[in-house]
């Protein structure tokens, strides 16, 4: 191609991810552009690295990919090439390992997360048959801006996931199959639901994701705008009274998009999710 001068193949080669790795990690993690701080060394060590392969080139690590397989969907989590290693074949070969990876562990399909404006990647990814899914955006949120929601209605609490619950919540909200189940693994992540206190519930109220450290809740989803009030005062609740601000991903919601920015909730980031079938080997 004239765009890209691939090299061959055999100039870079995947390994795992190991605990030693975390430094060149965090540099590389840098070059997502997102608010949050990369995962901390024990993090990294126990929960990133397992699920991480390191791209060895002829100039050192020059990028990596943390997946998981959930099921019959393989998930891009995240996929980051150096900047020195750019415009050289590396991300189309890179994805072409990964989706190697998927068939060899049952997958059918396959999805990731990607920034709005990221022209060269929304290129790539769709050139492998991946489609808009969904939009999420990533909100800087207030206690005073969650004020700016209607009032919650009387009598939800906020209640630690079951297994019984991921699918009933993956259903009514169009989440990946198999997310809430592999998140509900890991120690970071801290899976909860809006319930009603007499045990009634006809659909499923909302839940959210609370990341370790409180750094962002996602995913998040609410039934409505009350419901949306209630995970946010539960989330704050959760963090303390010095936590004054946190990230919420916002997806597929744009009434609530619309308030909180109305309210001045910042914008960090715009992304696209994409999903698709595996291609053919």
């Amino acid at each position: 191609m004239a765009v890209e001068a691939r090299r061959q193949p055999s100039a870079w080669a995947l390994r795992p991810g190991r605990a030693s790795d975390y430094e060149t990690y965090v540099r590389l993690f840098a070059e997502l552009g997102v608010d949050e701080p990369p995962p901390s060394a024990s993090m990294w060590a126990h929960e990133v690295a397992p699920r991480t392969l390191l791209v060895d080139g002829p100039g050192g690590v020059e990028g990596y990919t943390s997946t998981d397989a959930l099921g019959e969907l393989g998930y891009v989590g995240q996929l980051v090439v150096a900047p020195s290693a750019r415009r050289r074949g590396l991300g189309r070969w890179l994805m072409e390992r990964v989706a190697e990876r998927f068939r060899e562990q049952g997958c059918r399909s396959w999805a990731l997360n990607v920034k709005r404006d990221n022209v060269a990647a929304l290129g790539l990814y769709t050139s492998l048959g991946m489609r808009r899914a969904r939009q999420g955006i990533n909100l800087k949120v207030t206690r005073a801006q969650v004020a700016a929601l209607p009032p919650v209605p009387g009598g939800l609490v906020v209640v630690p996931l079951e297994a019984g619950d991921w699918a009933p919540l993956t259903g009514a909200f169009g989440m990946m199959p198999g997310k809430l189940a592999r998140y509900a693994t890991l120690a970071s992540h801290r899976l909860l639901r809006l319930a009603r206190e007499d045990g009634v519930e006809e659909a499923p109220l909302g839940m959210m994701d609370v990341r370790s450290g409180g750094a962002v809740l996602f995913p998040f989803f609410a039934a409505s705008l009350p419901h949306a009030r209630a995970l946010l005062e539960g989330a704050f609740s959760l963090l303390g009274t010095s936590r004054e601000s946190m990230g919420v991903v916002v997806t597929d919601d744009a009434p609530l998009e619309r308030i909180l920015r109305d309210a001045g909730a910042g914008v960090s980031l715009e992304t696209f999710e994409l999903r698709g079938a595996l291609p053919e080997p």
